[in-house]
């Protein structure tokens, strides 16, 4: 292989590229103080025996003596594919901010508080709001990984117009006084005055993340991508940067606490409120690996890759609570399922099984819950094609399972998935199923007519809703698949 000649293109008069390659050597030829950088080549492939003392005598050899890291398929959605579509390639390793200093100004109050995960360093201090949208636009969801949404999330509602008005209708500084600030956590943080003038000095974050204040950061942001960005001159954000000294897992645990304490006065939506669930992020990973599907635990989570990029079309978003619901309907409560209100099924409802379980069964479930999830959308498909205005659900065909029954229909398929499905057949056995339970579901209904009423006019709106359509799953004989 060419490395060395494509890094390094001297005396490669012999050798022709092609465009890529051209156009890789002319970003290269652009970076600067490229020689503080180190090459590695990343290899993406599915590889076994590499670790070995011959196979990494093979690759050394193959690769001019060039470092190198293998990624397989689990790694390349993992660490490559999710982070570029959810808009987080770019980690905020070390973000170094310029402060101007005023005569005789002390710029910064800190303080050590002890907590349970060890001692943790507090400063409080302003810092120029351009600084703080130049910083939110260039990371954007990469600051926000403890944050319960996501940064389109966040730039949504009527608060963001107030924060942008205090910044774009004034000409003082009053929105360091209106504003409630930010909140950013780090694993290091420094401040320096020593940089040869009396009014210059750098705060330097290491690993930063802002898990409170990110409406005002990510307004800044927007008011920084708009022609209005000369606004945030002269205006100063007040910032409270908590420094943690404890390792990573104890470190982790407090900030998720902090998390939830400083948001808990906040108005967010009961899905959000669980957004940096772990079990999330194990089912996000799991279906997209095993799917190709995007599991949305915050809202506008992969605005960048889906809207921005267009790398996924929107039809491959698994929403959330659809999700959710599916999941209580597959354990067999189809009626809570249908009636619950977010705020009930988030509270008591919550994957309560799955949080019991070891990462391993959890893939599993979300492979399960994939199944049911298929059936759903086949089913909101189904009532959105030949659309009859006498018969918008096909209720002469379906009854009412198209229009209340999505939940229970979702509940009797799932008692037909097989153990052993893989994911590749996960759809097609869904959809087959549907289809022929839908097939007799008019029988079913007419069966609880004749147990439930003498009213031919029964209120299915209601009774999908009630703990009496379980009672009535479980009892039927009917034979749902076809033989």
């Amino acid at each position: 292989m060419s490395i060395k000649e494509i890094v390094t293109p001297e005396n490669t008069d012999q050798i022709t590229f092609n465009g890529k390659i051209k156009k890789l050597q002319q970003t290269l030829s652009k970076l600067p103080n490229s020689n503080l950088y180190t090459f590695k080549v990343i290899i993406l492939a599915n590889l076994s025996g590499s670790e070995t003392k011959k196979g990494n005598a093979a690759f050394t050899r193959l690769l001019q003596g060039f470092k190198y890291e293998i990624f397989n398929y689990q790694r390349t959605c993992d660490e490559l594919l999710l982070p570029s579509i959810s808009g987080t390639c770019s980690q905020p390793g070390e973000v170094t901010i310029p402060l101007t200093l005023k005569d005789n100004e002390v710029p910064q109050a800190t303080n050590t508080i002890k907590t349970i995960g060890g001692n943790c360093t507090v400063s409080i201090m302003f810092i120029p709001a351009m600084q703080i949208a130049q910083m939110m636009h260039n990371y954007r969801n990469a600051l926000l990984i403890y944050n319960p949404r996501s940064f389109l999330g966040l730039r949504k509602g009527n608060i963001n117009s107030t924060i942008r008005n205090t910044i774009v209708k004034k000409n003082t500084n009053e929105f360091a006084l209106f504003n409630n600030g930010l909140t950013i956590v780090t694993s290091g943080s420094s401040f320096n005055k020593s940089l040869g003038s009396a009014s210059k000095a750098q705060l330097i974050l290491e690993d930063p993340q802002i898990i409170n204040g990110g409406q005002t950061a990510a307004t800044l942001a927007q008011i920084y991508d708009s022609s209005d960005r000369y606004s945030l001159k002269g205006k100063e954000v007040l910032v409270r940067v908590i420094t943690f000294e404890a390792e990573d897992t104890k470190r982790k645990k407090v900030i998720q606490q902090l998390s939830e304490a400083t948001n808990g006065q906040t108005t967010i939506t009961d899905g959000d409120r669980h957004a940096n669930d772990p079990l999330l992020d194990t089912f996000k990973k799991s279906i997209f690996r095993d799917f190709a599907m995007l599991y949305e635990h915050k809202t506008g989570e992969f605005y960048e890759g889906v809207v921005v990029k267009k790398h996924v079309p929107k039809d491959q978003i698994v929403d959330r609570d659809d999700f959710l619901r599916v999941a209580i309907a597959m354990n067999g409560d189809p009626g809570m399922a249908r009636s619950g209100g977010k705020k009930n099924l988030y509270a008591q409802h919550f994957f309560n099984a799955e949080h019991q379980m070891n990462e391993q069964e959890q893939e599993k479930s979300a492979r399960k819950y994939m199944y049911g999830y298929f059936v759903l959308r086949y089913l909101k498909t189904k009532s959105k094609q030949l659309k009859d205005l006498q018969d918008k659900y096909h209720r002469d065909k379906y009854g009412y399972a198209l229009r209340y029954g999505n939940y229970a229909v979702v509940s009797v398929c799932a008692r037909f998935r097989p153990n052993n499905l893989s994911a590749e057949s996960t759809q097609e056995k869904a959809e087959q199923v549907c289809e022929s339970v839908l097939s007799h579901w008019k029988e079913f209904e007419n069966e609880v007519i004749e147990k439930r009423s003498t009213n031919r006019d029964f209120d299915f709106a209601n009774y999908y809703k009630t703990q009496t359509v379980k009672e009535d799953i479980n009892s039927t004989q009917i034979k749902w698949l076809d033989e």
